[in-house]
């Protein structure tokens, strides 16, 4: 799970760093004469939950002066709140791991988001927060990929990459993790909805511009269920608190 977190946190470092999005960053306070009500937004932001990390992307156009409405994108890592981290300190140099763990999880979301305005600067260019209560949802693909760990074993003394069983793994003859590469090709999906609600705080300067962070809550509801602990098979329901910062841009599209 580690290098899919140092993944997305290079991604995001490299677009930040390219000219169309690094732009979002180099703010001059708009002037009265050039306040124009744009009705077009696209955000890209980092999503970091109590379970997981992720991204997201929105796009979507202002209905009135007071709402908005955004199609957005997620792609979020899902742990367990059960999962602890083991080393075996029977054998020198063994590697961290899961104990019981069955699958790494990630959630895949698209949907609709409304932003409703519910405190507005005076006008672009002063210091000060928009507040926005936000909400929404859409479906939700769980994907679930089988988690591997090194077995040693005990007759042969090999050191083997084999996907977790609890019937015939325990802590004391794992060696640590396999590399996330292992059990691409077992990969399963299961669909189903989620939902969010929160608040959005955007403190730009700039009315082109967009700076925000966002705090709430999501959930995401599987029909089917998704393992991701075998002591905790089949879960339905996976409740997360998040936060996220987003950068992006209003343009007028006619």
């Amino acid at each position: 799970m580690k290098r899919i977190e140092k993944i997305l946190f290079l991604f995001l470092l490299i677009i930040s760093s390219t000219p169309s999005f690094s732009q979002f960053d180099t703010e001059s306070n708009d002037s009265l004469e050039n306040m124009i009500l744009y009705n077009r937004q696209n955000t890209y932001g980092i999503v970091v939950h109590n379970l997981g990390i992720g991204i997201n992307y929105r796009t979507g156009k202002r209905l009135s002066i007071f709402k908005t409405r955004m199609f957005e994108f997620e792609f979020v890592s899902m742990k367990s709140y059960k999962q602890i981290k083991l080393i075996n300190t029977y054998y020198v140099n063994s590697k961290r791991f899961v104990l019981g763990k069955m699958n790494d999880a990630f959630f895949l979301r698209t949907g609709i988001v409304w932003k409703k305005l519910l405190n507005r600067k005076p006008y672009w260019g002063e210091k000060g927060v928009e507040l926005r209560l936000i909400y929404g949802g859409g479906l939700s693909i769980g994907i679930a990929k089988p988690y591997y760990i090194y077995y040693i074993d005990l007759v042969t003394n090999q050191i083997i990459p084999e996907r977790f069983d609890p019937n015939k793994h325990s802590s004391t003859d794992i060696y640590g993790r396999a590399p996330f590469s292992k059990g691409f090709n077992e990969i399963t999906v299961h669909p189903g909805l989620h939902l969010k609600g929160g608040l959005n705080f955007e403190f730009g300067t700039q009315s082109t511009k967009v700076k925000a962070v966002e705090v709430g809550a999501a959930i995401d509801i599987l029909p089917a269920g998704m393992t991701i602990m075998y002591n905790n098979t089949n879960q339905l329901i996976f409740p997360q608190f998040y936060i996220s910062f987003s950068l992006g841009k209003r343009f007028n599209k006619f």
